[in-house]
């Protein structure tokens, strides 16, 4: 090959003048394009790995068509032609736009080269913590199947607590990382709020017996990137994908964390079935309903039929169980605590390595009285995970019940804000802290104020909050929570936590209003509850044709029917209606302990069953029977300081009005207003004319003019918030 003057031209002399150099570094800088942004795009979206690959190969295949085209063919003034240049003719020296356009492919590339070589080296990255704390966000559910949600959040909980063993390396707990679990946006928000330097997210995809894991570690300052990786495992091999996703989040961090996610590790059981099981019966524990405490000793029962090596499962199921006598909306079995101390028991002769065992275990000692033993077990627990925000709390718990180790709870206290900073108990408890001390009003509205600040996103950790400021009798500052739980998008809770608390202040038109406007919602369970709001507010205003009425209408909508006889026996035993109140009753036995007093029959009558029990069994021939309950009952009411409203109603029932007056007196003292007290209601009723009754009746008339005054004028500031559904 030759040029015109008859001298040789060498391949590569060809191949530029041809443009074919020109094709070629166009070609490989599209296609690294396009396979770059492939690689960012198609693994969020759940694309199979496949896909990529069969990119990769294309590219590959299609760069000698690229050039053999560009060889054979030029773009001309006509369009494409075939390059038919004699073979000794001159090539022309490109000038003009061709020029241009391989200056600007040299400066692609170079430009390319740059981008390879920062990102391959820490140029320009974030620098790493001294002090890192990383907040483990919910896994995204890739597989289209929301059955499947158990699984994606299982994986983060379990990579959450393997990291809270490295040493160095602060964890955020659980219940504050998931609070974000349906926010989406700048990952910078979601530090700020959590306090946190980094940031772990990613998806999940289950198909079959493949599992593919995408995740990303950001920097929480910059909401830059600092490391990102997927996995992609069949499905046995879900502890190994994790164990791998450790090492790999503490690799990017590694300088400043000083640990070892993966150090001596072993997987929990070989049994998917196992895992998975323990997985949804871990998912149900977390909704910390009665109901679901059922739920969650099922499924880790049937992890342990099929594992019962499994130790984690056995720690686990140890919690259900205590857990399961604690929220009682279903009676617990009467051997709950033999049998959780037995699998706490269990898990440590498996695993005497495990935290959630020492702290399942400290739990049951708790319960049982063993205040040294519950110590041991709890230090032993945060021995082994520092993070485990769980134990702390109960340790926290064990601490604060003994005035010798008070301050050292207040300590732990502090120490678990920052673990878990958005925990809904936490800042619960903090509102009944401030309302037990001596500040009173003042303190419970900083800490309303405070964890309104830190949970105006979050209406279910706002809704815990509400309960604690409406128990302790704060109806003012109850209503500011309805009011945040409006704007933070829930308006159906909004209306839901407002009913009671304008019957906490015994406006019961607002409450019957706002029950009303919450029946309207597109939503059952939410329109079912307002039914049985309606019922009751009939009742307390003597409306008994309209609560007849909705009687029949629920009669066939009903949530617990047991449990809602017993509601029914009340109303009817209220209006002296005292055989279909016998009738009722007797559908509603037996009578759990926790049914008695407080919450009273359905969790919605919202009064004392005891008193309205008595007069149905003296009226139907059982007043010996009768006698002798009240009698055992007031004996074990005055033992105890918490059941001044349950007391205080009993003995009014008995005749006993100076011990009734009593203990209203002493309720009234430390709270503003009693949830639950109705001076409607027969028993109350009976005190009326007693010096001490009236003079409280008085002051509690008066409390309820100024807090009346400041809920209409919350609520005029919030726009009508409240009852704005849109």
């Amino acid at each position: 090959m030759s040029d015109g003057r008859g001298e040789p031209r060498s391949l590569l002399s060809e191949a530029r003048d041809r443009g074919v150099l020109r094709a070629a570094a166009s070609y490989a800088v599209i296609a690294w394009l396009l396979l770059q942004i492939a690689d960012v795009t198609l693994d969020p979206l759940g694309v199979p790995k496949w896909v990529m690959t069969l990119l990769i190969a294309a590219a590959v295949l299609g760069f000698p068509v690229a050039v053999a085209l560009a060889w054979f063919f030029e773009i001309s003034g006509h369009g494409v032609q075939r390059d038919a240049a004699a073979v000794r003719e001159v090539w022309p020296a490109a000038h003009g736009k061709r020029r241009f356009a391989d200056l600007a492919i040299i400066g692609v590339l170079l430009v390319v080269v740059a981008v390879l070589l920062v990102r391959q080296s820490d140029i320009g990255k974030p620098p790493l913590p001294a002090n890192p704390v990383i907040a483990v966000l919910p896994f995204k559910n890739l597989s289209g199947d929301p059955a499947q949600e158990y699984f994606s959040d299982g994986i983060a909980t379990e990579i959450l607590e393997r990291l809270g063993q490295v040493p160095g390396l602060v964890v955020i707990a659980r219940s504050s990382s998931f609070s974000f679990k349906h926010t989406s946006g700048d990952p910078r928000y979601v530090a700020e709020r959590l306090g946190v330097t980094t940031l772990l997210e990613g998806g999940v995809r289950r198909a079959g017996n493949r599992l593919r894991l995408s995740a990303r570690l950001v920097d929480g300052r910059s909401g830059r990137q600092l490391w990102s990786g997927s996995f992609d495992r069949e499905v046995t091999d879900v502890f190994r994908l994790q164990e791998e996703l450790a090492a790999a989040v503490v690799a990017a961090i590694v300088p400043a964390a000083r640990g070892d996610a993966t150090a001596n590790w072993v997987a929990p059981t070989s049994n998917l079935n196992a895992h998975d099981l323990y997985l949804l019966g871990r998912s149900a524990q977390e909704s910390r309903f009665g109901s679901r405490m059922h739920d969650s000793v099922a499924y880790l029962e049937k992890a342990l039929q099929a594992d019962p090596n499994y130790a984690k499962a056995h720690a686990a199921l140890s919690r259900a169980l205590v857990l399961w006598t604690v929220y009682p909306f279903e009676p617990a079995p009467p051997d709950a605590m033999q049998r959780a101390e037995a699998e706490a028991y269990r898990a440590l002769a498996l695993d005497p390595k495990s935290s959630e065992a020492h702290a399942a275990l400290g739990t049951v000692l708790r319960q049982a009285g063993n205040t040294t033993g519950a110590d041991s077990e709890y230090r032993r627990a945060l021995e082994i995970n520092p993070n485990n925000a769980l134990a702390l709390w109960d340790y926290i718990v064990l601490l604060s019940n003994d005035p010798a180790t008070k301050n050292q709870a207040t300590a732990l206290t502090d120490r678990l804000r920052k673990l878990d900073p958005r925990s809904p108990m936490l800042w619960q408890g903090s509102v009944f802290e401030a309302a037990a001390g001596p500040d009173g009003e003042q303190a419970v509205r900083a800490e309303i104020e405070k964890a309104i600040a830190v949970l105006s996103d979050d209406a279910d950790g706002l809704l815990q909050v509400y309960f604690a400021a409406r128990r302790s009798g704060y109806a003012t500052e109850a209503y500011r929570v309805s009011v945040a739980i409006a704007g933070a998008g829930n308006p159906q809770m909004a209306l839901f936590t407002a009913i009671r608390t304008w019957m906490l202040v015994g406006d019961l038109d607002r409450a019957q209003r706002t029950a009303e406007a919450l029946a309207q919602v597109d939503d059952e369970e939410m329109a079912q509850v307002a039914g049985y709001y309606l019922q009751e507010i009939a009742g307390l205003k003597g409306d008994f044709a309209t609560w007849s009425r909705l009687e029949r209408e629920q009669a066939g909508n009903r949530l617990d029917d047991q449990s809602l006889q017993r509601s029914s026996a009340f109303w009817l035993a209220v209006q002296q209606r005292y055989p279909e109140a016998a009738s009722a009753l007797a559908k509603g036995e037996p009578i759990p302990d926790g049914a008695i007093g407080g919450l009273g029959a359905s969790l919605i009558a919202g009064s004392q069953l005891l008193p309205a029990m008595l007069r149905i069994y003296r009226a139907t021939g059982r007043g010996h029977e009768a006698d002798t309950i009240a009698q055992r009952y007031l004996g074990q009411l005055r033992e105890d300081p918490e059941s001044g409203l349950d007391r205080a109603a009993l003995a009014a029932n008995e005749g006993l009005r100076d011990e009734a007056v009593q203990a209203l007196e002493d309720l009234f003292e430390r709270h503003p207003f009693v949830d639950f007290f109705h001076p409607q209601l027969p028993w109350f009723r009976s005190l009326e004319g007693h010096p001490g009754y009236d003079q409280l009746m008085a002051e509690r008339a008066r409390r309820i003019a100024k807090a009346h005054a400041e809920m209409v004028q919350l609520e005029a500031g919030a726009n009508g918030a409240v009852l704005q559904l849109q």
